[in-house]
């Protein structure tokens, strides 16, 4: 049996419009390895934290990926919201739709698409291992361990669809999932504890705006040396990250020159808007910006009156103010809501935290400091906020290799000593759930509820016959009664359930979920 220290533990985030990977070697310092170098075809651009969640086929295999594909290939983007049953944003945006469209051109669904997608990163990862390693022989060497992170706001359904696509991949199949805005906050933490910035007591909200997704989620410090911390809050989220700035942009952009001459733009004039939008306009328009922004627009002919003139557009600060407001606007309201629950628990927020790569953007942290320093809250963006999620998730595997109970020894104390429950369970909802509780919970089948799941599992043979048996009056033959504790480990963003017969684990569960939860 391999030792603690031939362990590789790997963090994946698997983004809307990005995905990131950095893994470790669960020994010594532990230090993460964050991929940069991305596979493309020979573009510079691709040393970054991150590879665009993209892909695309011909002749029904993968073609391309990340990087790879080019600007006129037909791929799939934004195929992670289709995980989510009847998302509002499958039908309203553009890049979503497209993906739909093409999942039913080329027959295939999106739980395919993603385990496409899933096992190019893994073969890129395994290769990355390899090379750092300097081990042809390394899987026999080393025990691998993969967390993926999922968004919060995602629904149980959801969570499971990303789990099987990724077993599919040919990932390990003891894959964790863990909520985004969780791994954000362990690598934001743990960074602040080491800068000296922490002190028992201090409650965050750690707002982590991704590309397509925003998720919060808040922490109070309860030791520094070693780091832990508890939720104080339930985590939430919404789909208005970066991403929509751009449809926002191209909305207005429609609007003004008209439906009609808009689509008669080819199709290589608006990607360079776009692109200009996004590189440009989009990292630098602050609330203060007082200079012209203007990008490329061919096709279109001359208005003065709306600063079109010779290909190109200048951009009225009052546009760019209604395009940012109105996603920003969005993360506002959700970070006052993880406010004021904080509040509601008779604590303070000292500061709000922006990770992820739009937590980078200037415009938010001025808008969100316009309205909460006058309340003594300080927004920080911090570094590496790009990566923090998958760093994050690492440093959540780490920490997670073996779960205390049921006989197997904890090797580590998990930064995270508490959580709210966002489900009752059976339990008050918002009830705080440690690390080591135990919910003693009786199913009565006959009971009404709404149903969540349906677990299944089998159990040998050896074990039934230790039961006395007994006749029955009723049917004919002998009969073994048998009782079971099912136990429901909290710290996943999935429900994960062990089944015991006298306290010793007889087999290892996951439920299937109801497409409502």
């Amino acid at each position: 049996m391999n030792s603690l220290s031939s362990e590789i533990m790997v963090g994946i985030d698997f983004g809307t419009t990005h995905s990131g990977v950095s893994w470790a070697i669960n020994e010594g310092q532990k230090k993460i390895r964050l991929i940069t170098d991305w596979p493309n075809l020979g573009d510079s651009i691709a040393n970054q934290d991150k590879v665009p969640s993209i892909i695309s086929y011909k002749n029904g295999r993968v073609a391309n990926w990340g990087y790879e594909v080019g600007p006129k290939e037909e791929s799939f983007r934004w195929i992670k919201i289709l995980l989510e049953p009847e998302s509002k944003y499958a039908r309203t945006v553009q890049e979503v739709r497209d993906s739909n469209e093409l999942l039913q051109k080329l027959n295939k669904t999106a739980e395919e698409v993603i385990r496409d997608y899933l096992r190019e990163i893994w073969r890129y990862t395994k290769e990355d291992i390899r090379k750092r390693v300097g081990d042809d022989d390394w899987e026999d060497t080393f025990t691998i361990h993969v967390v993926l992170t999922v968004p919060a706001m995602w629904s149980h359904a959801a969570k499971d669809k990303t789990l099987k696509a990724a077993r599919d991949a040919n990932l390990p199949h003891n894959i964790k999932l863990v909520t985004e805005p969780e791994a954000a906050a362990l690598a934001t933490l743990q960074d602040k504890a080491e800068e000296n910035a922490l002190v028992p007591g201090d409650t965050f909200v750690v707002c982590d705006a991704g590309g397509g997704t925003v998720d919060l989620i808040s922490y109070k410090v309860n030791k520094i040396n070693p780091l832990e911390i508890e939720e104080c809050a339930i985590g939430d989220g919404g789909l208005c990250g970066s991403i929509f700035l751009d449809t926002s942009f191209e909305k207005h952009i429609r609007t003004l020159v008209g439906e009609r001459e808009y689509n008669e733009i080819k199709p290589i004039h608006k990607r360079r808007m776009m692109k200009m939008f996004e590189l440009g306009v989009k990292r630098s328009f602050t609330l203060e910006s007082n200079k012209d922004y203007s990008v490329d627009l061919r096709g279109v002919e001359d208005n003065c009156d709306e600063g079109i003139e010779d290909d190109c557009i200048t951009l009225k600060r009052s546009m760019l103010r209604t395009v940012f407001d109105y996603v920003c606007g969005q993360i506002d309201t959700l970070v006052q809501d993880q406010v004021n629950q904080v509040q509601d628990r008779d604590l303070k927020v000292k500061a709000i935290l922006l990770v992820g790569g739009f937590g980078s953007s200037k415009y938010l942290h001025q808008r969100l400091e316009s309205s909460y320093s006058s309340l003594g809250i300080k927004v920080l963006q911090v570094d590496g906020a790009w990566s923090a999620i998958c760093r994050g998730a690492c440093i959540w595997g780490l920490e997670h290799t073996h779960r205390p109970g049921l006989g197997v020894e904890e090797r580590s104390k998990p930064t995270v000593s508490s959580r709210i429950s966002k489900y009752s369970y059976d339990e008050v909802a918002i009830a705080k759930i440690t690390e080591e509780r135990v919910l003693n919970i009786k199913i009565n089948l006959h009971q009404e509820r709404m149903r969540l799941c349906s677990v299944e599992f089998s159990v040998p043979e050896s074990k039934i016959w230790m039961e006395k048996s007994y006749k029955s009056v009723v049917v004919p033959g002998k009969w073994r009664d048998m009782t079971f504790d099912l136990f429901v480990l909290l710290g996943n963003a999935t429900l994960d359930f062990v089944v015991a017969y006298q306290r010793e684990p007889v087999a290892h569960v996951e439920a299937k979920y109801m497409e409502d939860f």
